[in-house]
């Protein structure tokens, strides 16, 4: 089996992943914005997960930012002799779009669909703690049929610090208790509690609409951390969107088939 190199081109970060015989063997988190660091970040991923630079390599691209999506295919081409899959472009993600103007939803949200549905069957809700907070939604049926978006945690904490006078930049760290004795605690907890009671609300409504079967899955940075508190996030996968990549680039094509025959990442 080949291997494949996963990437994730979001607001915030890019995330690459490298494949072997199946496995994630290799990832590394770039900057969005920082495009000066990309080209040896992924050079430096190269050599850590052993790629050869004269070698072809597939890669398989989900991008909701469009220069960043041009350099890394630059760069990618620079380094190696890189076959490139663009979802969106040259492969769709294999699940029924419900959405009522389809090329409104980002990529990663479907791929992030599709994962669920393949690894932990449906109907599923995956919650993307990144730089926007997003839930999607997959049917009994297995198909996509939307969700929410909201301001992430990270734009949270940083606008209560930026629009307002007296309160102080805050870094994001457990908050001990659900009343604040603290304004720094206050603004963790806020953030904290705020966001799990907010999982676990929607979840509650989520659940008297597709059913007790309803499974939760939560990725994304702040994922580990939100989980503790929130009593309805069931699954963590960090790195649902990388499996969804790699799943989608060997098995998009005969999705039926593969249905019944789970992956062991």
């Amino acid at each position: 089996m080949a291997n494949l190199i996963a990437i994730d081109i979001g607001n915030t970060n890019i995330t690459a992943g490298v494949f072997k015989n199946g496995r994630l063997a290799c990832k590394a988190k770039i900057p969005t914005d920082n495009y000066s660091m990309h080209e040896s970040r992924f050079r430096n991923l190269f050599r850590i997960c052993a790629l050869g630079i004269k070698s072809e390599h597939q890669v398989i691209i989900s991008s909701v930012v469009p220069v960043a999506l041009a350099r890394v295919v630059t760069y990618l081409n620079k380094i190696a002799a890189c076959r490139i899959i663009i979802l969106g472009r040259d492969l769709r993600v294999p699940i029924k779009n419900l959405y009522r103007i389809k090329s409104e939803v980002g990529q990663d949200r479907l791929v992030n669909a599709y994962a669920a549905k393949i690894l932990y069957g449906s109907p599923a809700v995956v919650i993307d703690f990144g730089t926007a907070v997003t839930f999607d939604i997959v049917s009994k049926k297995g198909d996509y049929i939307g969700g929410l978006i909201m301001p992430g945690i990270g734009i949270s904490l940083s606008s209560l610090y930026e629009k307002t006078a007296l309160l102080p930049r805050v870094k994001l760290k457990d908050a001990p208790h659900i009343i604040g004795k603290s304004t720094v605690n206050s603004m963790r907890g806020g953030i904290l509690f705020g966001f799990g009671a907010m999982c676990d609300g929607l979840v509650a409504k989520y659940r008297s609409i597709l059913g007790r079967s309803l499974t939760v899955i939560a990725t994304g940075g702040n994922a580990g951390l939100i989980k503790k508190y929130s009593d309805s996030i069931q699954i963590l996968d960090e790195e649902i969107t990388l499996k969804g990549l790699y799943l989608i680039s060997r098995y998009g094509h005969q999705d039926r088939g593969y249905r019944n025959r789970k992956p062991h990442f």
